[in-house]
């Protein structure tokens, strides 16, 4: 317990080493010359702050959440830094060593420069410094050749890195649980194992990202930088198609999928978002959901637009009742793989701020396609593994801002796609049933028939 004392106590001995070395350069001046007499007294005072901070962050090293040799690096700074801070307070009291002052200060200035930067990387994760002067990771991740990519090395690790290492990477291991090599992600951490390669509810890592916010077991913690809902659904791809480290993102067959979910991390702009404040949501409404199994998450930083993921919900009659109440603050709904009729989306007509709709794998047909028109600010839709037809899509023609339709596994052949893309011209139709042709330097097996 004394040990976690360590974050608050070490920002004492560097800011007053700090202004002892600021009042030692100022006095030089002879305006400022009057500042001598505190500088003893300050010096005094940073070196009993370092002696007190040392001691709490050795308690802290033992819960065995940080990496020795990053945690040895720093300490043997510390203690460096608080021998030299009671040297320079010794010297201080000795007139005839007064050269040695200003030489001790920048001694004293080196030292908490390093410190602090090793402090920085216990706790921010390596090149947390720098990290944000490169491109955005959505950027990044939006421009993989998904044809040629790895889903681990250019998807997985990326958002692990971006999201979890300062937790979980080489110089922090909260849990005891590293998330940067495939062998200890597999391993887990003191509480056990974090995934399970094929089973979605069944592994912790995703149960946690889909907590509420304020829960104490949600991950990343609520003052952390948190994943998007495309980057969980990144992750819940790769686990539910066996967690693998090797394979490409071809021959696990996700490509349709990831570009879909990628498309919706490149296109996160001011038109998928309404424009202007709006109120916050109603507190007992968003608690009542978020019972009912409903992730309720904001869109963006400093914005009380809200997303709606119905992926845990348990009774979903009663959750579809409370959406109106949210119809100010919703603007993505997310109803993938839920038993949804043409009937539910009568109780939709309030919706009027829906910016992106997931209706894949639902119940719905044509019939409730017609309820949709309402939705006059609908930007995407997914409607894959539906039974909807190309009349149905064409009820959609009054939604002038849609820009993306996906229609994969769905009644619409190869000849309908494309009369329905001359009467959606702006409007990306995606329909998938891709045939990749053989080229001659693939390698064709042959099989004898069965007997």
């Amino acid at each position: 317990m004394i040990g976690r004392f360590h974050p608050l106590l070490v920002h004492l001995p560097i800011g007053i080493l700090l202004l002892a070395i600021v009042f030692e350069w100022l006095a030089s001046v002879k305006r400022f010359k009057y500042l001598k007499k505190t500088i003893r007294l300050i010096l005094w005072i940073g070196f009993a702050s370092a002696a007190f901070s040392c001691l709490t962050g050795y308690l802290l090293s033992q819960s065995g959440d940080y990496e020795p040799t990053a945690v040895e690096r720093h300490q043997w700074a510390a203690i460096a830094l608080t021998i030299i801070a009671l040297t320079y307070a010794w010297v201080r009291m000795l007139r005839q060593l007064k050269r040695l002052y200003k030489l001790l200060s920048l001694l004293t200035l080196a030292l908490l420069t390093i410190t602090g930067h090793l402090g920085g990387t216990l706790t921010h994760g390596e090149n947390f410094l720098f990290a944000n002067m490169n491109e955005s990771e959505m950027e990044s991740l939006a421009s993989i050749d998904l044809q040629q990519a790895h889903l681990y090395a250019d998807l997985i690790k990326p958002i692990l890195q971006n999201k979890c290492y300062t937790c979980h990477g080489t110089s922090k291991q909260k849990g005891k649980l590293r998330l940067d090599l495939p062998e200890h992600i597999m391993k887990g951490g003191k509480n056990g194992v974090v995934l399970i390669a094929g089973k979605i509810d069944e592994s912790e890592m995703i149960d946690r990202l889909q907590l509420p916010l304020d829960d104490d077991d949600h991950m990343p913690p609520k003052e952390k930088r948190q994943l998007s809902l495309q980057e969980i659904e990144i992750l819940k791809m790769w686990i539910a198609s066996g967690a693998d480290f090797e394979k490409t993102i071809v021959e696990l067959g996700l490509k349709a999928d990831l570009n879909e979910t990628l498309q919706g991390l490149t296109k996160q702009t001011i038109a998928d978002v309404p424009e202007g404040a709006v109120s916050l949501a109603n507190e007992n409404v968003l608690t009542s959901l978020q019972k009912l199994g409903v992730v309720i998450l904001p869109v963006a930083a400093n914005t009380n637009y809200l997303s709606a993921n119905f992926v845990n919900v348990t009774e979903l009659d009663s959750a579809i009742a409370l959406l109106p109440e949210l119809k100010e603050q919703l603007v993505w709904l997310k109803l993938s793989d839920q038993p949804i009729s043409d009937d539910h989306l009568l109780k939709f007509n309030s919706l009027k701020n829906i910016r992106k709709l997931w209706l894949d794998h639902t119940s719905i047909s044509n019939a409730g396609l017609q309820h949709i028109v309402s939705f006059e600010n609908l930007l995407y839709l997914n409607l894959n593994g539906t039974k909807v037809s190309a009349i149905g899509v064409e009820i959609l023609q009054p939604l002038n801002h849609l820009r993306d339709i996906y229609l994969f596994k769905t009644n619409i052949t190869n000849d309908q796609h494309q009369s329905l893309q001359t009467k959606f011209p702006d409007t990306h139709l995606e329909i998938g049933n891709y045939t990749v042709p053989t080229l001659p330097t693939d390698t064709t097996t042959l099989k004898a028939p069965p007997n």
